[in-house]
């Protein structure tokens, strides 16, 4: 696979971030996550640095192990998107990120049988 093809699945990825979060954000991820609660300031200030880290790293051609994270980033968002999936069926009601979870899985899949073929 071509450092423009992990680049450009990256930035799709990136882009259905932006929609992930702000569908958590407007959801009350942050009163419903399993793990721990917490207030909603410290998870908009949490999505804002994670998603500036990213940008930078989209950004920076020159950022070190970009290709690495940026092969990192998609793995970890096709996880996202299976644990929202998960979360779903272990509450069988709607939680904070399930909608676009998907999105992160037809994504993953394409991104997957592109390297494959």
């Amino acid at each position: 696979m071509t450092m423009a093809s992990i680049e450009t699945f990256f930035i799709l990825f990136l882009g259905v971030q932006i929609f992930h979060s702000i569908e958590e954000l407007s959801q009350g991820f942050h009163k419903k996550f399993p793990l721990f609660k917490m207030s909603f300031r410290f998870f908009l200030t949490f999505e804002i640095v994670f998603f500036l880290f990213w940008l930078l790293v989209a950004l920076l051609k020159e950022f070190p192990f970009r290709e690495y994270l940026m092969s990192i980033f998609i793995i970890l968002m096709f996880a996202n998107g299976l644990w929202h999936l998960v979360w779903f069926g272990i509450e069988k009601k709607y939680v904070p990120g399930v909608i676009t979870a998907p999105l992160f899985i037809i994504l993953f899949l394409v991104f997957y049988f592109s390297i494959l073929f």
